[in-house]
Protein backbone atom coordinates (compact mmCIF):
# COMPACT_ATOMS: atom_id res chain seq x y z
CA UNK A 1 0.00 0.00 0.00
CA UNK A 2 1.47 3.34 -1.01
CA UNK A 3 0.82 6.72 0.50
CA UNK A 4 -0.66 9.56 -1.53
CA UNK A 5 0.06 12.91 0.10
CA UNK A 6 -3.03 15.11 0.23
CA UNK A 7 -1.62 18.63 -0.02
CA UNK A 8 -3.19 21.59 -1.74
CA UNK A 9 -0.18 21.72 -4.07
CA UNK A 10 -0.11 19.21 -6.90
CA UNK A 11 1.92 16.20 -5.76
CA UNK A 12 3.11 12.96 -7.30
CA UNK A 13 1.91 9.96 -5.26
CA UNK A 14 4.74 8.75 -3.04
CA UNK A 15 6.17 5.23 -3.28
CA UNK A 16 7.39 5.44 0.32
CA UNK A 17 6.17 2.57 2.48
CA UNK A 18 6.44 1.86 6.20
CA UNK A 19 7.43 -1.30 8.02
CA UNK A 20 8.17 -2.43 11.55
CA UNK A 21 9.47 -5.89 10.66
CA UNK A 22 10.37 -6.04 6.93
CA UNK A 23 7.48 -8.43 6.46
CA UNK A 24 4.42 -6.21 6.43
CA UNK A 25 4.61 -3.08 4.27
CA UNK A 26 1.94 -0.46 4.89
CA UNK A 27 1.26 3.22 4.30
CA UNK A 28 3.23 5.92 6.05
CA UNK A 29 0.27 6.64 8.30
CA UNK A 30 1.60 3.84 10.54
CA UNK A 31 4.57 6.08 11.26
CA UNK A 32 2.32 8.07 13.57
CA UNK A 33 2.31 5.18 16.04
CA UNK A 34 6.09 4.79 15.89
CA UNK A 35 6.60 8.49 16.65
CA UNK A 36 4.29 8.78 19.65
CA UNK A 37 6.05 10.84 22.27
CA UNK A 38 8.78 11.99 19.87
CA UNK A 39 9.57 15.70 20.07
CA UNK A 40 12.62 15.84 17.79
CA UNK A 41 13.05 13.74 14.66
CA UNK A 42 16.29 13.95 12.67
CA UNK A 43 16.27 12.99 9.00
CA UNK A 44 19.71 11.96 7.82
CA UNK A 45 21.38 11.66 4.44
CA UNK A 46 24.34 9.37 3.98
CA UNK A 47 25.97 11.97 1.73
CA UNK A 48 24.84 15.44 0.62
CA UNK A 49 24.74 14.78 -3.11
CA UNK A 50 21.71 12.52 -3.65
CA UNK A 51 18.62 14.10 -5.19
CA UNK A 52 16.16 11.28 -4.49
CA UNK A 53 17.14 11.39 -0.84
CA UNK A 54 16.31 15.10 -0.82
CA UNK A 55 12.99 14.50 -2.58
CA UNK A 56 11.94 11.70 -0.23
CA UNK A 57 13.01 13.63 2.86
CA UNK A 58 11.03 16.62 1.61
CA UNK A 59 7.94 14.44 1.34
CA UNK A 60 8.56 13.16 4.86
CA UNK A 61 8.87 16.72 6.15
CA UNK A 62 5.52 17.63 4.58
CA UNK A 63 3.90 14.55 6.12
CA UNK A 64 5.36 15.26 9.56
CA UNK A 65 4.16 18.85 9.37
CA UNK A 66 0.73 18.21 7.90
CA UNK A 67 -0.16 15.00 9.71
CA UNK A 68 1.80 15.15 12.98
CA UNK A 69 2.20 18.83 13.79
CA UNK A 70 5.98 19.14 13.52
CA UNK A 71 6.40 22.87 13.06
CA UNK A 72 10.12 23.71 13.04
CA UNK A 73 12.63 22.52 10.43
CA UNK A 74 16.32 22.95 11.33
CA UNK A 75 18.87 22.46 8.55
CA UNK A 76 22.55 21.59 8.75
CA UNK A 77 23.11 25.06 7.40
CA UNK A 78 24.22 28.47 8.63
CA UNK A 79 22.25 30.03 11.48
CA UNK A 80 22.61 33.53 10.03
CA UNK A 81 21.51 32.58 6.52
CA UNK A 82 18.47 30.75 7.85
CA UNK A 83 17.35 33.41 10.31
CA UNK A 84 17.79 36.35 7.93
CA UNK A 85 16.18 34.59 4.97
CA UNK A 86 13.16 33.66 7.09
CA UNK A 87 12.62 37.34 7.90
CA UNK A 88 12.52 38.05 4.15
CA UNK A 89 10.35 35.05 3.19
CA UNK A 90 7.24 37.12 2.25
CA UNK A 91 9.35 39.27 -0.10
CA UNK A 92 11.32 36.45 -1.74
CA UNK A 93 10.21 34.03 -4.41
CA UNK A 94 10.48 30.36 -3.49
CA UNK A 95 13.53 30.06 -5.76
CA UNK A 96 15.23 33.11 -4.25
CA UNK A 97 14.47 31.83 -0.75
CA UNK A 98 15.92 28.39 -1.57
CA UNK A 99 19.19 30.07 -2.53
CA UNK A 100 19.12 32.46 0.43
CA UNK A 101 18.34 30.24 3.43
CA UNK A 102 21.44 28.09 2.91
CA UNK A 103 24.87 28.47 1.34
CA UNK A 104 25.12 24.69 0.86
CA UNK A 105 24.99 24.52 -2.94
CA UNK A 106 23.77 20.91 -2.85
CA UNK A 107 20.53 22.29 -1.41
CA UNK A 108 20.14 24.83 -4.23
CA UNK A 109 18.14 22.19 -6.07
CA UNK A 110 14.71 21.53 -7.51
CA UNK A 111 14.10 18.93 -4.80
CA UNK A 112 14.58 21.50 -2.04
CA UNK A 113 12.72 24.15 -4.07
CA UNK A 114 9.66 21.88 -4.00
CA UNK A 115 9.83 21.86 -0.21
CA UNK A 116 10.27 25.64 -0.05
CA UNK A 117 7.23 26.11 -2.30
CA UNK A 118 5.34 24.21 0.39
CA UNK A 119 6.92 26.34 3.14
CA UNK A 120 5.83 29.55 1.41
CA UNK A 121 2.32 28.21 0.87
CA UNK A 122 2.00 27.45 4.58
CA UNK A 123 3.71 30.59 5.89
CA UNK A 124 0.57 32.68 6.25
CA UNK A 125 -1.63 29.89 7.61
CA UNK A 126 -2.36 28.96 11.21
CA UNK A 127 0.17 26.14 10.88
CA UNK A 128 3.38 27.53 9.34
CA UNK A 129 6.51 25.42 8.95
CA UNK A 130 9.41 27.51 10.24
CA UNK A 131 12.81 26.96 8.61
CA UNK A 132 16.08 27.82 10.35
CA UNK A 133 19.76 26.83 10.34
CA UNK A 134 21.91 25.45 13.16
CA UNK A 135 25.44 25.39 11.73
CA UNK A 136 28.14 27.65 13.15
CA UNK A 137 30.39 27.82 10.08
CA UNK A 138 30.85 31.39 8.76
CA UNK A 139 30.61 30.54 5.04
CA UNK A 140 27.15 32.11 4.77
CA UNK A 141 26.41 34.11 1.62
CA UNK A 142 23.08 35.70 2.55
CA UNK A 143 24.43 36.75 5.94
CA UNK A 144 27.37 38.46 4.24
CA UNK A 145 25.08 40.32 1.83
CA UNK A 146 22.87 41.59 4.66
CA UNK A 147 25.90 42.75 6.67
CA UNK A 148 27.22 44.66 3.67
CA UNK A 149 23.89 46.38 3.05
CA UNK A 150 23.56 47.50 6.67
CA UNK A 151 27.11 48.83 7.10
CA UNK A 152 27.56 50.38 3.64
CA UNK A 153 25.75 53.69 4.46
CA UNK A 154 28.18 54.50 7.28
CA UNK A 155 31.42 52.98 5.94
CA UNK A 156 31.32 51.84 2.33
CA UNK A 157 35.03 50.98 2.29
CA UNK A 158 34.68 48.61 5.24
CA UNK A 159 31.48 47.11 3.82
CA UNK A 160 33.36 46.26 0.64
CA UNK A 161 35.83 44.19 2.69
CA UNK A 162 33.24 42.08 4.48
CA UNK A 163 32.96 39.34 1.88
CA UNK A 164 36.74 38.97 1.64
CA UNK A 165 37.22 39.03 5.42
CA UNK A 166 34.55 36.39 5.94
CA UNK A 167 36.05 34.20 3.22
CA UNK A 168 39.48 34.56 4.83
CA UNK A 169 38.11 32.48 7.68
CA UNK A 170 38.91 29.52 5.40
CA UNK A 171 42.60 30.33 5.78
CA UNK A 172 42.36 28.62 9.16
CA UNK A 173 41.89 25.34 7.30
CA UNK A 174 44.79 26.22 5.00
CA UNK A 175 47.19 27.00 7.85
CA UNK A 176 46.29 23.76 9.64
CA UNK A 177 46.83 21.81 6.44
CA UNK A 178 50.25 23.45 6.00
CA UNK A 179 51.02 22.79 9.70
CA UNK A 180 51.65 26.50 10.33
CA UNK A 181 50.43 27.18 13.86
CA UNK A 182 51.83 30.74 13.92
CA UNK A 183 49.82 31.75 10.85
CA UNK A 184 46.79 29.90 12.27
CA UNK A 185 46.70 31.92 15.47
CA UNK A 186 47.39 35.16 13.63
CA UNK A 187 44.42 34.50 11.31
CA UNK A 188 42.20 33.53 14.24
CA UNK A 189 43.02 36.84 15.96
CA UNK A 190 42.33 38.81 12.77
CA UNK A 191 38.98 37.08 12.27
CA UNK A 192 37.79 37.84 15.80
CA UNK A 193 38.97 41.46 15.49
CA UNK A 194 36.95 41.71 12.28
CA UNK A 195 33.86 40.30 14.02
CA UNK A 196 34.27 42.82 16.84
CA UNK A 197 34.50 45.66 14.31
CA UNK A 198 31.32 44.48 12.60
CA UNK A 199 29.50 44.44 15.92
CA UNK A 200 30.71 47.95 16.65
CA UNK A 201 29.25 49.19 13.35
CA UNK A 202 25.96 47.38 14.04
CA UNK A 203 25.66 49.34 17.29
CA UNK A 204 26.08 52.66 15.48
CA UNK A 205 22.91 54.77 16.00
CA UNK A 206 22.86 55.70 12.31
CA UNK A 207 21.68 52.20 11.50
CA UNK A 208 20.63 50.65 14.84
CA UNK A 209 18.00 53.35 15.49
CA UNK A 210 16.07 52.61 12.29
CA UNK A 211 13.07 50.35 13.03
CA UNK A 212 13.42 48.60 9.67
CA UNK A 213 16.91 47.44 10.61
CA UNK A 214 16.33 46.20 14.14
CA UNK A 215 15.30 42.61 13.40
CA UNK A 216 18.18 41.98 11.01
CA UNK A 217 20.70 43.64 13.29
CA UNK A 218 19.61 41.47 16.22
CA UNK A 219 19.94 38.29 14.13
CA UNK A 220 23.33 39.26 12.73
CA UNK A 221 24.66 40.15 16.17
CA UNK A 222 23.45 36.81 17.51
CA UNK A 223 25.17 35.04 14.61
CA UNK A 224 28.43 36.92 15.20
CA UNK A 225 28.25 36.09 18.91
CA UNK A 226 28.00 32.45 17.88
CA UNK A 227 31.12 32.76 15.71
CA UNK A 228 33.03 34.28 18.61
CA UNK A 229 31.88 31.63 21.05
CA UNK A 230 32.92 28.84 18.71
CA UNK A 231 36.12 30.21 17.20
CA UNK A 232 37.76 32.86 19.38
CA UNK A 233 39.56 30.23 21.46
CA UNK A 234 39.62 27.37 18.96
CA UNK A 235 43.00 25.62 19.24
CA UNK A 236 45.35 24.76 16.43
CA UNK A 237 43.96 21.45 15.13
CA UNK A 238 40.39 22.45 15.87
CA UNK A 239 39.47 23.02 12.24
CA UNK A 240 40.51 19.75 10.62
CA UNK A 241 41.94 17.25 13.11
CA UNK A 242 39.96 14.15 14.06
CA UNK A 243 38.02 14.07 16.32
CA UNK A 244 38.56 17.56 17.77
CA UNK A 245 37.24 19.57 14.81
CA UNK A 246 34.01 17.59 14.60
CA UNK A 247 33.53 17.59 18.36
CA UNK A 248 33.66 21.40 18.34
CA UNK A 249 31.31 21.85 15.39
CA UNK A 250 28.74 19.28 16.52
CA UNK A 251 28.66 20.52 20.09
CA UNK A 252 27.96 23.98 18.65
CA UNK A 253 25.13 22.61 16.49
CA UNK A 254 23.61 20.83 19.48
CA UNK A 255 23.78 24.04 21.47
CA UNK A 256 22.15 25.90 18.57
CA UNK A 257 19.10 23.60 18.83
CA UNK A 258 18.46 24.45 22.48
CA UNK A 259 17.36 28.11 22.06
CA UNK A 260 14.80 26.98 19.49
CA UNK A 261 13.43 24.51 22.03
CA UNK A 262 13.07 27.35 24.53
CA UNK A 263 11.65 29.86 22.05
CA UNK A 264 9.13 27.40 20.58
CA UNK A 265 8.36 24.99 23.45
CA UNK A 266 5.20 23.69 21.78
CA UNK A 267 6.72 23.06 18.38
CA UNK A 268 8.04 19.62 17.54
CA UNK A 269 11.31 19.77 15.63
CA UNK A 270 12.63 18.20 12.43
CA UNK A 271 16.41 18.24 11.91
CA UNK A 272 17.81 17.83 8.38
CA UNK A 273 21.49 16.77 8.38
CA UNK A 274 24.02 14.17 7.28
CA UNK A 275 23.79 10.72 8.91
CA UNK A 276 26.78 11.08 11.22
CA UNK A 277 25.53 14.33 12.71
CA UNK A 278 22.24 12.75 13.81
CA UNK A 279 23.27 9.22 14.88
CA UNK A 280 22.46 7.96 18.40
CA UNK A 281 25.80 6.40 19.34
CA UNK A 282 29.32 6.30 17.90
CA UNK A 283 30.23 3.99 15.06
CA UNK A 284 32.98 1.45 15.89
CA UNK A 285 36.38 3.15 16.27
CA UNK A 286 34.83 6.61 15.88
CA UNK A 287 35.72 8.96 18.75
CA UNK A 288 33.65 11.95 17.57
CA UNK A 289 30.87 13.22 19.81
CA UNK A 290 28.31 14.05 17.14
CA UNK A 291 25.27 16.28 17.62
CA UNK A 292 22.98 13.25 17.73
CA UNK A 293 24.87 11.78 20.69
CA UNK A 294 24.11 14.93 22.68
CA UNK A 295 20.48 14.93 21.54
CA UNK A 296 19.94 11.27 22.45
CA UNK A 297 21.57 11.75 25.85
CA UNK A 298 19.43 14.83 26.52
CA UNK A 299 16.07 13.71 25.16
CA UNK A 300 16.19 9.91 25.21
CA UNK A 301 13.19 8.36 23.46
CA UNK A 302 11.84 11.82 22.66
CA UNK A 303 14.62 11.98 20.05
CA UNK A 304 14.25 9.79 16.94
CA UNK A 305 17.07 9.55 14.40
CA UNK A 306 16.56 8.34 10.83
CA UNK A 307 19.59 7.28 8.80
CA UNK A 308 19.38 7.26 5.00
CA UNK A 309 20.66 4.22 3.08
CA UNK A 310 20.80 4.10 -0.73
CA UNK A 311 21.48 0.99 -2.80
CA UNK A 312 22.65 2.52 -6.09
CA UNK A 313 22.88 5.75 -8.04
CA UNK A 314 24.99 8.80 -8.82
CA UNK A 315 26.37 10.99 -6.05
CA UNK A 316 27.41 14.62 -6.45
CA UNK A 317 30.76 15.10 -4.72
CA UNK A 318 31.77 18.74 -4.90
CA UNK A 319 32.15 19.33 -8.67
CA UNK A 320 32.30 15.67 -9.64
CA UNK A 321 29.82 12.81 -9.85
CA UNK A 322 30.41 9.20 -8.85
CA UNK A 323 28.39 6.09 -9.66
CA UNK A 324 27.84 3.45 -6.97
CA UNK A 325 26.01 0.17 -6.43
CA UNK A 326 26.35 -1.96 -3.30
CA UNK A 327 26.27 -5.50 -4.68
CA UNK A 328 28.07 -7.30 -1.86
CA UNK A 329 26.37 -8.99 1.09
CA UNK A 330 28.43 -7.08 3.66
CA UNK A 331 26.57 -3.85 2.77
CA UNK A 332 23.41 -2.87 4.64
CA UNK A 333 22.04 -1.44 1.38
CA UNK A 334 22.41 -4.85 -0.31
CA UNK A 335 20.45 -6.58 2.47
CA UNK A 336 17.64 -4.03 2.25
CA UNK A 337 17.59 -4.22 -1.55
CA UNK A 338 16.46 -7.84 -1.30
CA UNK A 339 13.02 -6.67 -0.15
CA UNK A 340 12.45 -5.08 -3.58
CA UNK A 341 11.04 -1.78 -2.35
CA UNK A 342 11.58 1.53 -4.13
CA UNK A 343 11.64 3.50 -0.87
CA UNK A 344 11.02 2.32 2.64
CA UNK A 345 10.83 3.71 6.18
CA UNK A 346 11.92 1.06 8.70
CA UNK A 347 11.10 1.61 12.38
CA UNK A 348 14.11 0.12 14.17
CA UNK A 349 12.54 0.49 17.60
CA UNK A 350 10.23 -2.41 16.84
CA UNK A 351 10.86 -6.08 17.68
CA UNK A 352 11.35 -8.74 16.41
CA UNK A 353 13.34 -7.81 13.30
CA UNK A 354 15.83 -9.56 10.97
CA UNK A 355 19.18 -10.24 12.64
CA UNK A 356 21.21 -8.30 10.06
CA UNK A 357 19.79 -5.02 11.38
CA UNK A 358 21.68 -5.65 14.64
CA UNK A 359 24.95 -6.75 13.03
CA UNK A 360 27.85 -4.58 11.82
CA UNK A 361 27.54 -3.95 8.07
CA UNK A 362 29.05 -1.48 5.63
CA UNK A 363 27.37 1.75 4.62
CA UNK A 364 28.31 4.65 2.37
CA UNK A 365 29.00 7.96 4.09
CA UNK A 366 29.90 11.47 2.90
CA UNK A 367 31.60 11.73 -0.48
CA UNK A 368 31.83 7.97 -0.94
CA UNK A 369 33.61 7.14 2.30
CA UNK A 370 32.44 4.00 4.08
CA UNK A 371 31.77 3.01 7.68
CA UNK A 372 30.79 -0.15 9.55
CA UNK A 373 27.83 0.07 11.92
CA UNK A 374 24.86 -1.83 13.30
CA UNK A 375 21.74 -0.05 12.06
CA UNK A 376 19.58 -0.88 15.07
CA UNK A 377 21.93 0.72 17.57
CA UNK A 378 23.11 3.65 15.43
CA UNK A 379 19.63 4.88 14.45
CA UNK A 380 15.97 4.66 15.52
CA UNK A 381 14.80 4.33 11.93
CA UNK A 382 16.11 3.80 8.40
CA UNK A 383 15.06 5.56 5.21
CA UNK A 384 15.99 3.13 2.44
CA UNK A 385 16.01 4.24 -1.19
CA UNK A 386 16.64 1.85 -4.08
CA UNK A 387 18.17 4.38 -6.48
CA UNK A 388 19.07 8.06 -6.48
CA UNK A 389 20.50 10.41 -9.07
CA UNK A 390 22.30 13.65 -8.22
CA UNK A 391 20.24 16.70 -7.16
CA UNK A 392 18.79 18.83 -9.95
CA UNK A 393 20.68 22.04 -9.27
CA UNK A 394 18.89 25.33 -9.87
CA UNK A 395 20.12 27.53 -12.69
CA UNK A 396 20.83 31.20 -12.18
Amino acid sequence: MCLTFGYAQKQTPSTLKFTNDLQNFTSLTELKKALRGVEIIALGENTHGLGEVFRTKAELVKFLHQEMGFGLLLFESGFGDGALAWEQLPRLSAKAYTKAFTSNYYYHSKEILSLMNYVKAKAQTKQPLLVQGIDCQPQQGYLITQMQQLIDPIDAAFANTIKRKMREFNLLYHHEHKKDSVAFYKQRKQFIQFINQCQKYLNDPQISSKPANKANIALIKKTLDGFKKTYQNIPYGGMMSWPLAYNIRDKAMFEAVQPFRKKYPRKKIIIWAQNSHIENIPKPNDRVQWMGHHLKKTYGKRYYSVGAIVYSGRDLRYNKTATFEHKKTDYLAYRLEQYQQTSLFINLRSNPQPDFLSKPLLGMESNGNEAVFAAKTRFDGILFIHHSDIPQLLKE
